[in-house]
């Protein structure tokens, strides 16, 4: 998997909290729903139960009643033909007493009272009264119960002497008195078995958004627990799929650009013989400087492409100045300066290679800020452009060609330690001057050049004035400097 693709960059992905409470607040708030309609369901469908129940009770009783009081009025018509209220008042009594909570009157045609009742207490009128669809007979509410009427005439020789009433109560379910601990119960039931279950179902859903959160943020590599019930797991499940997929394709893309750009720096490097192989052995030196500083693998992998890359700018450089053999004149070098610009230009306008645009711009700039194209100095170049510009000078120094032999290891060594604090990074060239004297490395400094190094430095002897180094190409025509041509190719 491609590094450069699969870090998370500090400066892209920030901290994210992971939100607190959300998933118990949401199951909360459902588990609470679940109660209150848990409560309403229980208590409407009691009281569904218990009025059918009472519908029931109130027929039978009805059929009851309707009996019982063709029996009474004819045992009253004795009484009430004699005006013998008392007598009449004992017969209802007789005839009631094997019925608990029953009551009676005899009212007049006025509907006045003439007989009763037996009791004061249970005669209230009945509220919310029905039909029961049998003559004489209606049920209704007296206070927190319910009872049955009926009434019937009482008829004499000659006319009516009355109208009987009676009334039973109607029992209740023995458990209606138990409905409303049934329906608390049900309701507290609902919610914790709610609460339980979406808290174990839903449990998936706060790393799934964590995941989604990382992918606005540009990382793709967040997974979250396959946990919850089978949809969450599934949605999960493919998620991570959709996420792999996705960077199995940006990795090929990154590649392809990655390979589109070093095919177009080898074009460069094959016009001239003498060049070829020059990016390659630079991400060499690049990448052990950067594994001596200690970079973690995702920068280095970094600096290798960019190593790499770090010429493609000369695409744009005409091929009579990029082919010349000898010294550059002024407008030439002008030209050759442009091509860090242009690399640039062509890395920022691939998706994948913008973090190479910076070395690429930034290889040819010097610590002391004299350096093209921007003129920065000290920290302020790229520590990966300080990296390249140290290898890209030391392979042009120890590397044959077209106006020069390859220059000895010892030799330019020396160069990169005398141009320390003023064209590179010293404390760069410290570490890479190092690693190739103690023999690291690729074209390290062997030990009879090592010997060779000792010995001059022990008896200094002048060069010949006759040996005349290369020109430099960076500055004006006929100024003697050694590494300068290299440096700027």
């Amino acid at each position: 998997m491609s590094s450069a693709f699969q870090r998370v960059r500090s400066q892209k992905v920030a901290t994210n909290p992971r939100p607190r409470g959300s998933r118990g607040s949401s199951a909360f708030r459902v588990a609470l729903g679940a109660g209150v309609l848990a409560a309403a369901v229980s208590w409407l469908g009691g009281q569904y139960l218990v009025e059918a129940q009472y519908r029931e009770e109130s027929k039978e009783i009805g059929n009851h009643l309707e009996g019982m009081g063709s029996k009474l009025s004819k045992s009253l018509v004795v009484s009430l033909d004699r005006g013998d209220l008392d007598a009449a008042l004992g017969v209802i009594q007789t005839q009631l007493s094997r019925y608990p909570g029953a009551n009676a009157a005899v009212l007049d045609g006025e509907g006045e009272l003439l007989v009763g009742p037996l009791s004061t207490n249970t005669w209230d009128a009945l509220t919310s009264r029905k039909d029961l669809e049998i003559p004489g007979l209606q049920r209704g509410r007296l206070g927190d119960t319910r009872a049955v009427d009926w009434q019937g005439n009482i008829f004499g020789r000659q006319d009516s002497l009355g109208t009987l009433v009676l009334r039973l109560p109607v029992p209740g379910p023995v458990w209606a008195g138990a409905l409303y601990n049934f329906t608390a119960g049900a309701s507290l039931f609902a919610a914790v078995v709610t609460f339980l279950y979406l808290s174990s179902a839903f449990r998936g859903v706060a790393g799934l958004r964590r995941v989604l959160e990382r992918i606005s943020l540009g990382d793709y590599c967040e997974r979250a627990a396959v946990v919850g019930c089978p949809e969450i797991k599934t949605l999960i499940q493919d998620t991570h799929h959709a996420l792999d997929a996705f960077i199995v394709a940006g990795e090929e893309a990154h590649k392809v650009y990655v390979e589109t750009a070093i095919a177009l720096s080898k074009t460069i490097e094959a016009k001239d013989r003498y060049t070829s192989g020059h990016s390659q052995r630079v991400a060499v030196y690049s990448i052990e400087m950067g594994e001596a500083l200690g970079l973690p693998a995702e920068r280095v992998e970094t600096l290798r492409l960019g190593a790499l890359l770090h010429d493609i700018g000369k695409v744009s450089t005409p091929d009579h100045v990029l082919l010349k053999p000898g010294q550059l004149t002024d407008e030439e070098f002008e030209l050759m300066k442009k091509h860090p610009m242009a690399g640039d230009r062509i890395l920022s306008a691939i998706p994948g290679l913008r973090d190479m645009a910076d070395i690429a711009r930034s290889h040819h700039e010097k610590w002391d800020g004299s350096g093209y194209p921007m003129g920065v100095s000290g920290d302020s170049i790229p520590l990966e452009g300080r990296i390249v510009a140290i290898a890209d000078a030391y392979d042009a120094l120890v590397t044959k060609r077209s106006y020069k032999p390859a220059m000895p290891v010892a030799k330019a060594l020396a160069i990169l330690e005398k141009d320390a604090g003023s064209h590179f990074d010293p404390d760069i060239v410290r570490v890479f001057v190092a690693m190739k004297r103690n023999g690291q490395g690729y074209k390290p400094l062997k030990k009879g050049e090592a010997s060779m190094e000792a010995k001059t430095k022990a008896n200094p002897r002048p060069e010949p004035k006759a040996e005349v180094e290369p020109p430099k190409v960076e500055e004006p025509p006929n100024v003697e400097e050694p590494g300068e041509q290299e440096a700027a190719e």
